[in-house]
This record gives structure tokens, C-alpha cells and sequence, in this order.
């Protein structure tokens, strides 16, 4: 039911971000990473500066095992926004998938500072 009504907000208004995002989000719910993606990569070509777009489209990612791709959208939702705790989190658990353990931790570690109030 939400991919559809969010097909229609995209059909009324296909120029915006945040319904291909909303629409990306509930394809993801459903599993449907690569049609989440699609609309992730719309939203952000719409707005190159929507965090949450990267974010969300860095799980996708991570969802199917694009570890690499992951790290990169992780990587831009937090240039945007330094204090995106989640960003971190996903960041850091894509760095433990690739084994890159120290990465991991120090993204770990950004995030519960960020959580008790320190922003970097």
C-alpha cells in the first residue's frame, strides 16, 4: 500500500526528493533493495545534499552484501551531517563485514559520543 501511494505522490510530483525516498524506504521494507536503490539514486539526484537518501540508500547497499558501495554512502550522509550517529553505526558495521576491525571501532566510538552529546 505505501509504494503505491507513494507512486502516486511521485506521479502528481515527479520532482520530489522526498517521495522517491519515502518510496525507496518502503520498497527496502519489503525487501526490494535493488528498486529501493533505484529510488534512493533519484531522490539524491534531486538533492545531492539529502543525508538520509545516502544513509538509507548505504543499507540497501549493505543489505546485499555491497559492503564497499555501503561505506561510500555512510561516508556522505556523514560529510552532511557530522552528527548522524546512525551513519556511524552503519558505517562501522560494513568496515567489521570487510574486516577492517579498527575502522569499525573508532565509528563505533563516534557514534555513542555523538549519542551523549558530543558531535565531532
Amino acid at each position: 500500500m505505501a509504494v503505491a501511494d507513494f507512486s502516486q505522490a511521485i506521479a502528481l510530483n515527479p520532482d520530489d526528493a522526498t517521495a522517491y525516498h519515502a518510496r525507496g524506504i518502503a520498497y527496502g521494507n519489503k525487501r526490494e533493495y535493488d528498486l529501493a536503490i533505484l529510488d534512493f539514486n533519484e531522490a539524491i539526484s534531486l538533492n545531492r545534499g539529502y543525508a538520509d537518501a545516502y544513509y538509507d540508500r548505504g543499507y540497501a547497499y549493505r543489505w546485499k552484501e555491497w559492503y564497499e558501495l555501503a561505506i561510500i554512502d555512510f561516508s556522505e550522509a556523514i560529510a552532511l551531517n557530522p552528527g548522524y550517529a546512525l551513519a556511524y553505526r552503519g558505517r562501522g558495521l560494513a568496515y567489521q563485514e570487510l574486516g577492517y576491525e579498527a575502522l569499525a571501532a573508532a565509528d563505533f566510538a563516534a557514534r555513542r559520543r555523538i549519542e551523549s552529546g558530543v558531535v565531532p
